[in-house]
């Protein structure tokens, strides 16, 4: 009898974790140690192009937070949003990384900004690109 249930505990804890839901999303909310102006969070969000799969981005002044949205199934590494934040040339605070459900819609009214990507060869139409 123990030994059944032994094995029935095992096979609990040996078994494949689930699929994250199809409509769920990564969201990463960083603590920005300092960051209190507009200009110092477009200093970053106009680098965030360079995480694969940041796909919304959104700041709060007031906490000195940002949040990132994730495409569905991308997966999230916090060095290299820490490596985002300080190439910046700002200091990190802690990261968290959640999943989400997917939102309906970004509203920009309510502080989202969608991430555009630079396609131009050379850095001057890519920084065109990215800052208008």
């Amino acid at each position: 009898m123990v030994r059944a249930v032994l094995l029935m505990a095992l096979a609990v804890c040996v078994a494949p974790a689930e699929a994250p839901a199809a409509d769920s999303i990564s969201r990463a909310v960083a603590h920005l140690n300092g960051v209190t102006s507009a200009r110092g969070f477009f200093n970053i969000t106009v680098r965030l192009y360079q995480l694969e799969g940041v796909e919304w981005a959104k700041y709060d002044l007031v906490r000195s937070l940002i949040t990132l949205d994730f495409k569905p199934g991308q997966a999230v590494d916090e060095k290299e949003i820490r490596a985002v934040i300080a190439g910046a040339g700002y200091k990190p605070g802690p990261i968290a990384i959640n999943a989400v459900p997917k939102p309906e819609n970004y509203d920009h009214k309510l502080g989202w900004n969608k991430i555009r990507r630079p396609t131009a060869k050379n850095a001057v139409g890519r920084w065109f690109q990215v800052n208008f």
